[in-house]
């Protein structure tokens, strides 16, 4: 079973889910990238996880939700040049980032496979794309990063927020990972494999934002 992002072929079961209604779900760690991942017979079919993003509660006027999408846009817009325009990959029943980067000055454009499927944005090319709370959703993390980089213009800002496994005994009582949703699951020593294949500059925000610079 090659890893998703790397197509490394040596994994490792990592994790079984061992009680509750994703008893028996299993978890694959790549011996190369650390990408964790959980096998396609595990997923969520197409119906079954719209109706799970349905139930969340992305309020562009809820101020706590601001706050916590403020950790990526902040340290983002303050590397930006006036004008920059950009893409928010995976905006969610409720898009609410690209309305702040829009109120500092910055044209943003809203992309989500179910809730804004519009792709010919994918054909564009920006200054900047967001992806906060996306990547641990993706069961083909690298086709979509690449194509998110094939979008990036030369010096621009990719941003992902994804909380990051640590080591194996947080892994195991980590309530991130009992979401039926998510199915991937990166490492820090991940990111640094992502950086060095696509030559891109990295900068950890903090323990689950990040900025590659193309």
């Amino acid at each position: 079973m090659n890893c998703p992002l790397c197509k490394n072929a040596a994994s490792e079961l990592f994790y079984q889910q061992p009680k509750g209604p994703l008893a028996g779900r299993e978890f694959k760690r790549c011996l190369d990238c650390q990408l964790v991942w959980v096998p396609a017979q595990y997923h969520l079919d197409e119906a079954a996880e719209k109706a799970v993003y349905d139930l969340h509660e992305n309020n562009p006027d809820d101020p706590g939700y601001r706050r916590f999408l403020n950790r990526a846009v902040a340290p983002l817009a303050e590397r930006l040049q006036p004008g920059a325009s950009g893409l928010d990959f995976g905006s969610g029943p409720g898009p609410t980032l690209s309305g702040m980067m829009r109120a500092r000055g910055f044209a943003c454009a809203d992309y989500d496979y179910y809730y804004a499927n519009r792709p010919e944005l994918l054909s564009e090319t920006y200054d900047f794309i967001t992806a906060t709370e996306v990547a641990e959703h993706l069961s083909a993390p690298r086709n979509i990063i690449e194509q998110l980089l094939r979008c990036l213009k030369p010096g621009g800002y990719l941003t992902i927020m994804t909380k990051r496994w640590r080591d194996p005994q947080q892994f195991a009582g980590w309530s991130y990972k009992n979401d039926p949703t998510h199915i991937t699951f990166f490492h820090r020593d991940t990111m640094d494999w992502l950086a060095s294949q696509y030559q891109l500059r990295i900068d950890y925000i903090s323990d689950d934002v990040v900025i590659f610079t193309s």
